[in-house]
């Protein structure tokens, strides 16, 4: 019943805009404090027989209106989760009446005493900004001790592949940043900092999908901004946080977050400590083509791995006057993992039973350590809002990986061959990020504002791998296999934006210029790139406010996506004798330029379209040659990737304790271009849908059920099979909320595994892939100390896009 009067409230606003010939009413709502309630429910009801006859919410200055109201007598009804819903007397319009204002309304907290457990209303887990769509994790039940990448897969219009690479509404080419600082890291690290992190350290979650020119311009998708958990009590306060998972093998976290403030000193800081097994079972087949026939390659692979991860964080703001502040961070972590990896091949020609085959098992212990610092300093200039800040960051990315690769060849008979392979393969890199940022704002007036910066980051990468045969229990440099690669990037950028509103018009101009300088060297042969190259990145915004529950946006962007450090450099990574990976020195950055148009209803529903067009576009390249029967991947360029797409969001208040979001996207990619085999044309049209339930439920207990699907989408040469998953959670508090019990079962059918399929010129894979999704996680957390601490000053580093394109660990 509720759902069908929500939806009659969304078609009677909607004909709101079609037709102009009534009085209008308006008003505005306030909480106990006078303080403005946005977001309130306020539905103008028939006074004979209570039909709802329009619907709208409050803004954020708590200010409601409904135009075109014919003449007749109304009730006006107001409803907010967390406060006692409020009727009006009757209100009668006539002819004579002309526009009324209502007097403020104020609404009472329902703060409902049961079983001696208060039920207090909290943020929806996903929130539409006019800019954003913010994904509030803080409260989340299916999310309690999820790591950052599960929940970023459950996450509205985010998709995550296997290797870790993060795509929105269907667009690959993503900048994640952690509190406004980017990670500068590669997809494989990036998946490893996630998996390190856990719910209980994540705020929300901000999907930005066409930025402002402040930002970095990489990120050819849009932006990922990973807020951290800030403590808001007063002195010292802090929290403990314990979970077990089981699925096929177990895993532990746990953590310690501390805070204390006082008038001019906020000192903060958490660790945080996680343990567990996963496991990775893959299945690829190969098929070649021989003059007369076609071989195949079954190969099985079984992967156990087990992980150790710890990550801290530290810091101290100081008010050095009223209006001037201080800061230093410190943030690192330390990833140790042991992967034991065993692959069955089997060979098959012209028989229905293998001819020969090889299992290769490989060995691979890797520690991964970064430690970044940064330094700021802010300074309110007046009361108007000028202010200048300035960011100093400096970080260290170490990883070291020992690989030890044996393979025993085998015939058909299963009898053992005596030919075998042995190899050692060490990886140590490390990397040097220094950046330096600026940014200063200045309003003249509530109206008209202009933000302008400067940006400078220095980064050093120095990959020395080495890769040895085993002979006769001697290792022998195979310096064909080997590689230093060293590589060297300084980018400087400038920008500034302007943003002014005029009646119920807003707008933003903005535009970015990114000077790129950067030098490889491959060490043993001597040879060595330059690159000096500039480039303008201008974004624009527009937004008219038809009546107050009505709205439109445009906005534009242009964004560039450049190579991983690790993408560069033509080292060959091998998977065994017959599989292997490769960088890629001669790949350039890819630029896009975005399109996105969307109307939003009530401040809730809205349906944007979107377009895109990609030059350069960046895609993995599977080449097979078939005379030595060998598979390698690296990236090129293509010519071009168009993309297009609408998405459709629907939250809705279904009961007051039954809460749901929807959301729904429907898009269309193309990729195209001639790459080193040949040419490459693949399009396909997918769509992808997330639906979010809250239950609150008496006795302060409270459920989330969260589902998932996304169907066939194209990856560049990579056709990736539907996937669908669904989680559940429950969530139980005690002690005034100080105690916190949360029960989670992440994927309940098993259905979240990976299967794709390549084939163009004369490639012709397919990959079907199993990981460890399906798990039960039990997680308690305990909150201490004093309320209502003002929170820890969130803060922006310079140096997150530089991180972001690490590639240093699993």
């Amino acid at each position: 019943m509720r759902v069908n009067l929500l939806m009659l409230v969304f078609l009677l606003s909607a004909q709101s805009v079609l037709s102009q010939t009534g009085h209008s009413l308006k008003g505005t709502v306030t909480d106990i404090n006078s303080s403005p309630l946005a977001f309130v429910n306020a539905i103008l009801l028939n006074s004979t027989d209570s039909s709802i006859v329009k619907g709208a919410i409050t803004d954020e200055k708590g200010f409601y209106s409904f135009d075109e109201v014919e003449p007749g007598t109304y009730l006006l009804m107001l409803s907010q989760i967390g406060y006692s819903n409020s009727y009006s007397s009757a209100i009668i319009i006539t002819e004579e009446s002309g526009n009324q204002t209502m007097p403020t309304s104020t609404l009472l907290e329902n703060t409902i005493q049961l079983k001696e457990a208060n039920i207090v209303a909290l943020k929806p887990f996903i929130e539409r900004r006019m800019d954003m769509t913010v994904v509030n994790v803080e409260n989340s039940i299916v999310d309690a001790g999820a790591t950052a990448l599960e929940i970023l897969k459950r996450s509205p219009g985010i998709v995550v592949d296997n290797d870790g690479n993060i795509s929105i509404k269907g667009k690959q080419g993503v900048m994640v940043m952690i509190d406004d600082k980017p990670t500068y890291l590669s997809s494989s690290d990036l998946q490893n900092l996630l998996r390190n992190m856990s719910s209980d350290q994540l705020s929300s979650i901000e999907i930005i999908t066409n930025p402002s020119a402040r930002y970095d311009a990489s990120g050819n998708s849009g932006i990922l901004n990973i807020k951290l958990r800030k403590k808001q009590n007063l002195g010292m306060n802090g929290s403990v946080t314990l979970s077990y998972g089981q699925g096929q093998y177990p895993d532990f976290g746990g953590g310690l977050s501390l805070n204390y403030r006082n008038e001019r000193i906020n000192l903060f800081g958490n660790y945080n400590y996680s343990y567990g097994y996963y496991f990775e079972d893959v299945e690829l087949n190969r098929r070649f083509k021989e003059p007369d026939h076609t071989s195949s390659f079954i190969q099985r692979t079984s992967d156990k791995g087990r992980y150790i991860n710890t990550n801290f964080r530290a810091g101290i703001d100081y008010s050095l006057a009223e209006n001037q502040t201080l800061g230093l961070q410190v943030r690192g972590y330390n990833s140790t993992n042991r992967d034991r990896t065993t692959s069955h091949t089997e060979v098959f020609n012209y028989n229905v039973l293998p001819d020969s085959g090889y299992v290769t098992r490989n060995e691979n212990d890797s520690k991964w350590v970064n430690v970044s610092t940064n330094l700021n300093y802010r300074y309110k200039l007046d009361s108007l809002g000028r202010e200048l800040s300035a960011d100093i960051d400096y970080g260290i990315f170490n990883n070291k990986s020992d690989f030890r690769f044996q393979t025993d060849h085998y015939y058909p008979d299963q009898s053992q061959s005596t030919y075998r392979d042995l190899a050692t393969n060490d990886q140590p890199a490390s990397i040097d990020i220094r950046t330096i940022k600026l940014d200063y704002i200045h309003p003249f007036s509530k109206a008209v504002k202009i933000e302008a910066g400067l940006k400078s980051s220095f980064v050093k990468t120095d990959s020395d791998v080495k890769y040895k045969n085993i002979v006769n229990q001697v290792e022998v440099l195979d310096t064909g296999k080997s590689n230093h690669f060293i590589y060297k990037e300084n980018i400087n950028a400038l920008y500034i934006s302007s943003a002014f509103e005029y009646k119920k018009f807003g707008i933003q101009l903005g535009l970015r210029a990114e000077q790129t300088v950067a030098d490889g060297n491959q060490v043993a042969i001597a040879s060595t790139f330059h690159r000096n190259e500039l480039e303008f990145f201008p974004t624009a915004f527009l937004t008219y406010e038809f009546t107050t529950n009505h709205e439109g946006r445009f906005s534009y962007s242009k964004r560039i996506e450049r190579p991983g450090y690790q993408q560069l450099n033509p080292f060959k990574y091998f998977l065994d004798p017959y599989n292997y990976m490769e960088g890629n020195p001669e790949l350039e950055p890819q630029l896009t330029n975005s399109f996105e148009m969307s109307y939003t209803l009530m401040k809730m529903f809205s349906i944007s379209f979107n377009y895109s067009h990609t030059q350069n576009a960046m895609a993995q390249i599977s080449k097979q040659i078939d005379s030595t029967r060998t598979t390698f991947v690296r990236t090129e360029n293509l010519n071009a990737n168009d993309h297009y797409g609408v998405s459709l969001s629907v939250p809705v208040q279904i009961t007051k304790w039954w809460y749901s979001s929807n959301n729904f996207n429907l898009f269309n990619n193309r990729y195209q271009g001639l790459s080193s085999i040949g040419e490459v044309d693949q399009r396909l049209s997918s769509y992808s849908f997330n639906s979010y339930n809250s239950f609150t439920l008496p006795g302060s207990w409270s459920v989330e059920l969260n589902a998932y699907y996304n169907s066939r989408m194209v990856w560049g040469t990579l056709l990736v099979d539907p996937v669908y998953s669904v989680s559940a959670g429950i969530r139980k508090s005690f002690l005034d909320e100080k105690i916190s019990l949360r029960i989670n079962v992440n994927d309940i059918f098993h259905t979240e595994t990976f299967n794709s399929v390549m084939k163009y010129q004369n490639v012709d894979a397919d990959f079907n892939r199993i990981y460890d999704t399906q798990f039960i996680r039990v997680h308690l957390s305990y909150n201490f100390g004093k309320k209502n601490v003002p929170e820890a000053r969130q803060r922006t580093s310079g140096s997150q896009e530089e991180e972001n394109r690490i590639n240093t660990g699993r």
